[in-house]
């Protein structure tokens, strides 16, 4: 045979031979591919700046010990842990283990200096390994770990910087500053954090400096504030009232109500715009299709040539499977590299930080690619299986 004619050839030359009709269907599937690698990346970057203001709320449960509460306004507690100078030992708190409900317990210990120009600066101590609270408000990012020996500031913390890196003083010792917390409108803007170890160095600094205040104070053993996750926030009133029952000496509050609806709120409008997405591309596939069965009746004449010299409905179905997989894959790859390229351009304004890495934009381009593939291959099919029949009913009965 013709190397010209052979079947693996023949599809290509059939598109090149009907530049409109291909032009068409690479339209479509380019914009069809773009919908699908946009909403990927966009869900998924929707998804993570949505559990990043869920993690923003703060704690479930906040746990105080009863002498710091009567130092405290109930009403003006911050979730993410309101400062106070009271001090007891974390064994305390041990019964909190028997409560299957709670699911992360982290804690924080304060401090305070008062600083040369007579400002005082709460110093908050807690453990990065089992923080929830803190690192969620880090402009570093909620991965960022913060390390001993330095601190991360508030927004309204005046941190030195005129010869080199930023830094705080802290109980006279300048403290290197790693990190910067964004605002969160309460008094924590102005407060330093730092790791519990660190805490320890700040105590003997205390010592020296002559501030005896914190002598008896173990960052390794005490707690001013243990913060609790539940497995279910509609639980949070039921833990809440079994800690100030069966927990002594300590009083427990629970988020507001508000704050569970708002956590509530956020997962299912995540839920929506995923569902939003699905709908987009659905239509898009369906106005595919719909295109795909148009070119096809006006292709009815050629099938039916390739049927009078003897094709075999196999044949002819692979030859359109064969074209279909030609401008699948061609307008799937422009696609997604169309789309790539403008997330790329717009730099972060479109994604949450950390979407559009390479891994990411990799992972949905192939998952792109297969779906693209995959209904394409199925809508080609049934189409092609549709025309076929057609075009054997209008055949003549032979003899």
């Amino acid at each position: 045979m013709n190397r010209s004619l052979s079947l693996r050839t023949i599809p290509l030359k059939n598109l090149s031979a009907h530049p409109a009709r291909t032009a068409i269907l690479l339209a479509l599937v380019l914009v069809q591919a773009a919908c699908v690698f946009s909403g990927l990346l966009l869900v998924q970057s929707l998804r993570q700046e949505a559990a990043l203001a869920e993690q923003r709320l703060g704690a479930d449960v906040l746990v105080y010990p009863t002498a710091a509460m009567n130092r405290l306004y109930q009403d003006q507690l911050l979730m993410q842990g309101t400062p106070v100078e009271c001090y007891r030992q974390r064994s305390t708190l041990s019964r909190l283990s028997a409560n299957d409900d709670i699911t992360a317990l982290s804690y924080q210990l304060y401090l305070s200096d008062t600083r040369a120009d007579g400002q005082r600066v709460w110093i908050v101590g807690f453990d990065p390994e089992t923080d929830f609270v803190i690192s969620p408000w880090l402009a570093e990012g909620a991965d960022f770990t913060l390390g001993d020996g330095v601190v991360a500031v508030g927004p309204e913390v005046d941190a030195a910087a005129a010869s080199g890196p930023e830094t705080v003083e802290l109980f006279g010792r300048e403290r290197p500053v790693a990190a910067h917390l964004l605002p969160t409108g309460s008094e924590l803007d102005g407060a330093v954090f730092v790791t519990m170890n660190t805490l320890s160095e700040l105590i003997d600094d205390s010592l020296a400096a002559g501030v005896d205040t914190y002598a008896d104070v173990d960052p390794q053993r005490d707690y001013s504030v243990a913060l609790l996750q539940v497995e279910d926030r509609q639980d949070v009133e039921s833990v809440t009232a079994w800690i100030n029952i069966y927990v002594r000496r300590v009083t427990a509050v629970g988020a507001d109500a508000s704050l569970t609806s708002t956590a509530n709120d956020i997962g299912g409008q995540t839920a929506v715009l995923a569902a939003a997405a699905a709908g987009t591309w659905l239509l898009l596939l369906l106005a595919l299709a719909v295109a795909q069965w148009l070119l096809l009746r006006e292709r009815e004449p050629e099938l039916r040539v390739w049927r009078v010299i003897g094709a075999s409905r196999r044949t002819l179905s692979r030859v359109i499977m064969s074209e279909a997989v030609l401008v699948y894959t061609a307008g799937a790859g422009v696609g997604v590299l169309v789309a790539a390229l403008l997330f790329i351009g717009a730099g972060g304004s479109l994604l949450a930080e950390g979407t559009a890495t390479p891994a990411h934009m990799l992972s949905a381009a192939g998952l792109t690619l297969l779906v693209t593939l995959g209904t394409g291959g199925l809508s080609t099919g049934l189409a092609t299986g549709w025309a076929a029949r057609r075009n054997d009913r209008r055949r003549p009965p032979a003899g």
